[in-house]
């Protein structure tokens, strides 16, 4: 919240916090009883190697025909011409270096729960992004803004996957 002369408290850079996105499909040939059973096993398995690994967060968003209907007609009633993803399922994981979401590709235990996933997942046509994170709103607070200017590092080295930007005090 800002202060009362409209600045808002300090805070050390943020570094750069990394997202990879899956969006993904069901697979239709499975009940959908079985496969939100199968979700809710997975989340609990892939939740504890995320975690293993320094992952910083990891979290399943699901966006069922009625969700998208509801988006959709959004759309259309504002006239904001949005194409609708159609994936039933985005899966979030946010990071700060490779050698992290790398150490959990590679656990063995990530990739049995990976293999047990065809039954209920449609492994085509997935799509797969990554991108970085600038949080500026959180549990209703600004964030992140000091003296209003954004506390992020310039976007010079957040676009170098080369450079380390993991947060500290002296990047502000």
């Amino acid at each position: 919240m800002a202060a009362a002369d409209g600045s808002y408290p300090v805070s050390p850079s943020p570094g750069r916090l990394l997202r990879l996105t899956l969006a993904i499909y069901s697979n239709t040939k499975s009940d959908a009883d079985a496969s939100g059973e199968f979700a809710r096993n997975y989340v609990v398995k892939a939740s504890a190697i995320a975690a293993k690994h320094g992952i910083e967060m990891y979290q399943q968003c699901f966006s069922p025909p009625n969700y998208r209907e509801a988006i959709d007609a959004m759309s259309r009633q504002n006239k904001r011409g949005w194409v609708v993803d159609d994936h039933d399922i985005t899966i979030e994981f946010y990071f700060r270096t490779f050698e992290e979401l790398t150490a959990v590709n590679v656990d063995p235990d990530f990739q049995a729960l990976q293999a047990a996933e065809g039954p209920y997942v449609n492994l085509i046509h997935t799509v797969v992004s990554l991108s970085w994170v600038e949080k500026y709103v959180d549990s209703g607070k600004v964030v992140n803004i000091v003296d209003g200017k954004s506390t992020y590092p310039p976007r010079a080295a957040l676009v170098d996957l080369g450079t380390p930007v993991l947060g500290s005090v002296e990047q502000q």
